[in-house]
């Protein structure tokens, strides 16, 4: 029994060094949880769908998430969520905002590097491709839309890939600037994918809104 304990105890060391190092790779720039998400902040939001998601089945089939809505939402927190999730069962995660992931696939086409680049993103068991349309300087590269399809080609029904965008996916051709290559992108990514809109108020906001309200002096009640 003792060894069986010391053994058991060594197992369970191993497994959250490897848990460990999985969530260090995966480049994520802060854990957040189910558990901390404000479910009754967005109503609207189908919770039993989300916890769902949770049990990581659709990573198992290679499927493909998008979650779409304002700032502020929640959108992030809960793709970060889930990869948090998977990276806990050992499985490889990949976090970055679509912009860094463009800047990065740009420069490969200069150094001649891009098939290597590409395939930085199209190796893990999940991708998460962060805040697509949310920073401008993406729509200053031609070849926005042939980059972004590169990958999600290269990772369709062979790995699971989450995106989160503050467009709705009809607003995508126009944004990456190249309709045709969009809907050949949105094709596979749609075709067996779970989306869901976020439609809410901010919650970064509405958590200001009432620190600011703390902050202000109270007015006395009468004379002194």
């Amino acid at each position: 029994e003792t060894f069986e304990r010391l053994l058991r105890a060594e197992l369970d060391d191993r497994r959250e060094r490897r848990i460990a190092r999985r969530l260090e790779s995966s480049q994520l720039p802060d854990r957040p949880t189910l558990d901390t998400f404000d479910f009754a902040f967005q109503p609207k939001l189908d919770k039993a769908l989300v916890l769902d998601l949770a049990q990581l089945a659709w990573v198992d089939r290679n499927e493909d998430l998008v979650l779409v809505g304002d700032p502020g939402v929640g959108k992030s927190h809960i793709a970060k969520a889930l990869c948090v999730l998977a990276a806990g069962q050992e499985r490889r995660v990949l976090y970055t905002t679509c912009s860094d992931m463009m800047l990065d696939l740009h420069a490969a086409l200069a150094d001649g590097s891009l098939r290597r680049r590409v395939k930085r993103y199209t190796s893990p068991t999940l991708l998460l491709i962060d805040d697509l349309g949310y920073d401008p300087l993406e729509q200053e590269h031609a070849r926005e839309a042939q980059l972004l399809h590169k990958v999600l080609e290269g990772r369709h029904g062979k790995a699971a890939t989450i995106v989160t965008s503050n467009l709705d996916v009809d607003a995508w051709a126009e944004y990456l600037g190249h309709p045709q290559l969009t809907m050949a992108l949105l094709d596979k990514l749609l075709f067996r994918a779970t989306a869901i809109r976020i439609d809410g108020p901010s919650y970064r906001l509405d958590q200001h809104k009432k620190r600011q309200a703390a902050r202000k002096p109270k007015k006395s009640g009468g004379a002194p």
